[in-house]
């Protein structure tokens, strides 16, 4: 990982680092902005203040801190000056929120997809509406679960290093000690390979469940047919707002899984920033596709 201190500093562009301040600045005000606007929606009308919106206010949470951490000051003012300014307990603190804000968001996007089975794939019994108390242990798993992985690198297992151009932190996918892989496999598999999977079966299950209970929609009277189909608006909304967080966060993955397995001599810091960049723009996709697709928001 030696890249990632010295040499990129003086090798890299001045402009470059410019411009990528300037893009960290931009994402972090855009994701900050636009996910304060979905809470104070989701939570002031009173059509939208549903337990299942618990989750939606959630994960918009998590994307306002991910957007302000990657904003001013940390990245973007380390950009401005070409290196890291915040010294390796800002690496730490860093790496932490970041790890904890983008763990906990895909999992609620996978108890999100999970819910849009249940409420989907059970349309007779959507009068019988879930609890927010229930809710609310969901999202504290949710934290709870991300905190856990995160904490792992600050007690010995797995590291927090600079990334790419030097001026963000991360876990460290490139010492190839087998202490250090084996958390970076059980990191993947089970807080990105787990959380996908779930999101892909449940939206199996929604397709499935929407085919065959065709008959049972058209039984329901007009006021919960009417329901039903704005039910499946909404996971179609969810649906478009999951695809966009996975692709924003494969690259960053498969560079990842590059470095641990041993092709550490094709993650540059080119091939190591970019996925970064798409990454840090996956807060701010979901208030675009709310204002563009979801029935109620707009």
């Amino acid at each position: 990982a030696n890249w990632a201190y010295h040499d990129v500093i003086v090798n890299a562009p001045m402009a470059f680092y410019y411009f990528l301040g300037t893009f960290f600045a931009v994402v972090g005000f855009l994701g900050v902005f636009g996910n304060i606007i979905v809470v104070w929606v989701f939570s002031s009308t009173p059509s939208l203040r549903t337990p299942s919106n618990v989750l939606v206010i959630n994960l918009a949470i998590c994307d306002i801190l991910f957007s302000a951490l990657i904003g001013f000051p940390m990245s973007a003012l380390s950009c401005f000056q070409r290196h890291w300014i915040w010294g390796d307990f800002g690496c730490q603190f860093y790496s932490f929120v970041a790890g904890i804000t983008g763990l906990a968001s895909i999992n609620c996007l996978a108890v999100i997809a999970v819910d849009r089975y249940l409420v989907v794939g059970q349309p007779l019994a959507m009068l019988n509406q879930s609890h927010f108390r229930r809710s609310f242990y969901h999202v504290l798993i949710i934290w709870t679960w991300a905190c856990v992985w995160s904490a792992m690198p600050l007690i010995g297992w797995g590291e927090y290093i600079l990334e790419g151009f030097g001026v963000s932190c991360t876990f460290d996918y490139l010492t190839r000690t087998t202490w250090n892989i084996s958390f970076n496999v059980c990191l993947f598999t089970f807080c990105f390979g787990m959380p996908v999977s779930v999101i892909i079966l449940s939206y199996i299950g929604i397709i499935r469940s929407i085919a065959k209970n065709r008959k049972e929609f058209s039984s329901l009277t007009a006021e919960n047919s009417s329901r039903a189909r704005q039910e499946i608006k909404i996971a179609k909304v969810f649906a478009v707002c999951m695809t966009a967080f996975i692709l924003c966060w494969v690259p960053y993955a498969t560079v990842a899984q590059l470095g641990i397995y041993g092709y550490d001599q094709m993650v540059s810091p080119y091939t190591a920033e970019l996925p970064v960049m798409l990454a840090k723009t996956s807060a701010l996709w979901n208030p675009v596709i709310y204002a563009f697709s979801h029935p109620k928001y707009r």
